[in-house]
This record gives structure tokens, sequence and C-alpha cells, in this order.
């Protein structure tokens, strides 16, 4: 069972910071997991949030801010910064567009792009990354080009996923684990989410999950 830091080491470092990823490596993480939104100058910003008021206290839209603004305001990284990091020190790297959006499929071009012009290196580092969203329109524009993930809170949701890579809210496998079997059965990978109580990664190994997406990945090397 791989082990994902999800958004970075975010349960001791403020998330998506190089501080936040720097303590994913010190924790041991299989790999990093990350959100992105578009700046307003087109920079692949790791950003979780529309808007800046959780992380910052002031309240403005992340699409509408450069990230030089954005930057101003928060300690945060851009995709190709942590691609970067990923691949200096061999971790997998999973990758989720938010949605809705102004720029519609913007994010998702940018990003296989990015991948794209980076793909050399990313192969030569045996690091496997995965793009994936909750959005529909999302998946699809990834699954042509690139390995993807359907992320999926709902049972409907998860049955019906193109991809062969499927990741579950920890909610929905507690109230439905036979779900987990029936995807298996159809040769599907399955990620889980946000996967931090000891109790549920004690869960999400007896049911022989491929990876957790947890906020401690120290706590989640018992598991492995």
């Amino acid at each position: 069972m791989k082990v994902f830091a999800h958004r970075g080491a975010s349960g001791r470092s403020p998330e998506m910071t190089l501080s936040a990823y720097i303590s994913a490596i010190e924790d041991k993480a299989d790999g990093f997991e990350c959100d992105v939104r578009l700046t307003l100058d087109q920079e692949i910003a790791c950003f979780h949030d529309a808007d800046t008021e959780r992380i910052a206290g002031v309240k403005r839209r992340v699409s509408k801010m450069k990230l030089s603004e954005i930057r101003d305001l928060a300690a945060t990284i851009t995709l190709d910064e942590l691609i970067s990091l990923a691949i200096a020190n061999k971790k997998d790297l999973l990758i989720e567009s938010k949605h809705p959006v102004a720029t519609g499929g913007l994010v998702e071009k940018r990003v296989l792009d990015l991948l794209k012009q980076r793909s050399a290196e990313i192969s030569q580092s045996g690091i496997e990354i995965i793009c994936m969203s909750f959005s529909w329109f999302a998946v699809k524009r990834f699954i042509k080009s690139h390995k993807s993930c359907t992320v999926a809170e709902f049972y409907l949701q998860a049955l019906v996923a193109p991809t062969k890579v499927v990741a579950l809210k920890i909610d929905l496998i507690k109230s439905h684990p036979r779900l987990v079997t029936r995807l298996q059965r159809r040769g599907k990978r399955i990620f889980v989410w946000t996967v931090n109580e000891e109790s549920d990664l004690e869960f999400c190994k007896k049911l022989g999950i491929d990876g957790v997406i947890t906020n401690y990945p120290d706590r989640a090397q018992k598991y492995v």
C-alpha cells in the first residue's frame, strides 16, 4: 500500500508549501498529492481553494491574481517546482485539477503541456504521475493523453468511472466496503482519501487498497 502525502505532510506543515513536501520526504511518503489552479498569468499554482481567505485571511480569487501576488500572501509553489522536487526525490505524484473554473479545460491543457515538456525527465526518474479530478469532463480530457484517475465520493460515481485508477473517499468505503471488491474484480487500482486515523489505515490495509492519501504520512508507514 503506497502512502501519498495529502497536500504534502499537511498535518504538521502548511499545506502545499515547499515545507509540507519536504516534511513528506522526511516522513518517507511514497508520493505527493496536490491540487492545481491557474493564476491570472497562466501559471499552474498548487492551491486548493478558489480564493485565498482560508490560507491567508484575505479573500481574493486565485484566478484573478498573478502568481507573484499570491506569493505575497502565501508560500505557494508551482506544479513545475513540485515536479522538480518529485523527480529529485523519486516521489510519485497525484495532480488534481479543481473545478468549476472560469477557464474551463485550460487547466488540464496546461498541465498536460507541462508533463509533455518534462516527459523525458519524468520517464528517466521512474516516478509515476497520475492526473485526476472530481470533474468527469476534466477526467475525459486527461484520459486522452495521460494516466488518469477519477475522484469519487459517491457509489455510482465510482462504479461508472472510465479510468483504471479510482480515488475513493474513506467514508464511502467504510459504508460500502464491497464496492472495493467490485472495483478490484474489474482490475481497478484504488486510492483512498483522506485517511488519517489509524483505524482507517488498518481498514484500508485489510481491504488491499493500493494507496492512501493522508495528512500524516509518518503515521501511515506502520500499515504499508
